[in-house]
């Protein structure tokens, strides 16, 4: 499958900055040899294709910009979307497809922190598989994450409701506070617990509410799919509460202590053992609702801080009903949390 005409999308901020994904975006170009680029301007795609067709802003900064990228380009009809960055980045321009007429697939370039996603074509580092690739086209089920009703992002590996993300310093992974995060700021801070007397979590299903988790009870939230065979969250999302025997694409674990976290001794690890933990699973049609967290709690998607969770503020997770199209390098094994459409 020869890629004649396409759009470029870089994060200059994921993983190790921007030279590093802009070297990296140069060499995908190189190795695809398109005929014709759409890019974002300088830093976001351009100054990686200089000969492309630039992609105008109007002002938008951050995920906005991504995503309004991502948009321009599927108007323009391109035949794939290459994006350069981490699970956030890839996720934020599936998120931008969704009810577009026009949706070209996804050629995933990781280079963030974690890359763990099935959006990721190849790594950073291994962009020499882009020459004279063959692809097969996938699609893959996202989780929605939203706040109050509005719909904000989609995950393709987890969404997390806690105080701290994983986000890289000198090639060293770090916890980085959620909500400076979201603010554009880099700060290092420890991961806390989230619950107060209060907080609950609830799953909705057609036959009524079943509480799963209340009060101090409630460190941390994760949502994700049971049947990813490379991600780690899988240990502690997939098997333990057997989603994956049951047919049952996602699950919901509420753990009384904060789990999104780089570094942990073992004496602090024996210092707050036993640790408590909740599970449900989560099947289409079904929802995650999370209240009444104590601040500074975040939403976050696939390492996105999307919104901190203040006492008015309801968040949800589900799987979404719809999928996105994803190329995939045709020795790669098929992805296992969405069904093969081509």
């Amino acid at each position: 499958m020869k890629l004649e005409r396409i759009g470029l999308i870089v994060n200059p901020v994921a993983g190790k900055g921007t030279a590093y994904n802009l070297e990296v975006a140069r060499g995908a170009v190189q190795a695809l040899c398109p005929k014709e680029v759409l890019a974002g301007p300088g830093e976001l795609g351009l100054a990686a294709a200089p000969n492309g067709t630039i992609l105008k802003l109007a002002g938008q900064r951050g995920r906005a910009a991504t995503q309004a990228l991502a948009r321009q380009a599927a108007v323009a009809g391109v035949q794939a979307l290459v994006v350069v960055g981490g699970d956030g980045t890839l996720a934020d321009v599936a998120f931008a497809l969704i009810g577009m007429a026009q949706r070209p697939p996804i050629l995933g370039i990781g280079a963030g922190s974690i890359n763990a996603g099935e959006l990721v074509t190849c790594k950073a580092e291994e962009i020499a598989s882009l020459n004279n690739p063959e692809f097969s086209l996938h699609t893959v089920t996202g989780l929605i994450a939203g706040v109050n009703d509005q719909d904000m992002a989609l995950a393709f590996n987890d969404v997390v409701i806690s105080t701290t993300v994983v986000g890289m310093v000198e090639g060293n992974l770090v916890d980085f506070d959620a909500g400076e995060f979201l603010a554009g700021n880099r700060v290092i801070a420890e991961p806390q617990r989230i619950g107060r007397e209060s907080a609950r979590v609830t799953k909705l299903t057609s036959s009524g509410p079943v509480s799963i988790a209340e009060g101090r009870q409630i460190g941390t939230v994760i949502v994700g799919f049971s049947h990813y065979p490379s991600f780690f969250g899988k240990a502690i999302i997939g098997g333990i509460i057997l989603s994956s025997l049951t047919g049952a694409p996602a699950g919901c674990l509420v753990c009384e202590q904060p789990l999104v976290r780089t570094r942990l001794s073992l004496e602090e690890l024996h210092s707050i053992e036993p640790i408590n933990a909740a599970f449900a699973s989560l099947a289409l049609g079904e929802t995650i609702l999370v209240e009444h967290l104590e601040p500074p709690a975040v939403l976050c998607a696939d390492g996105n801080p999307l919104a901190c969770l203040r006492l008015d503020k309801r968040a949800y997770i589900r799987v979404a009903p719809e999928g996105v199209q994803v190329l995939h390098l045709a020795q790669d094994s098929q992805p296992t949390n969405g069904p093969e459409r081509s």
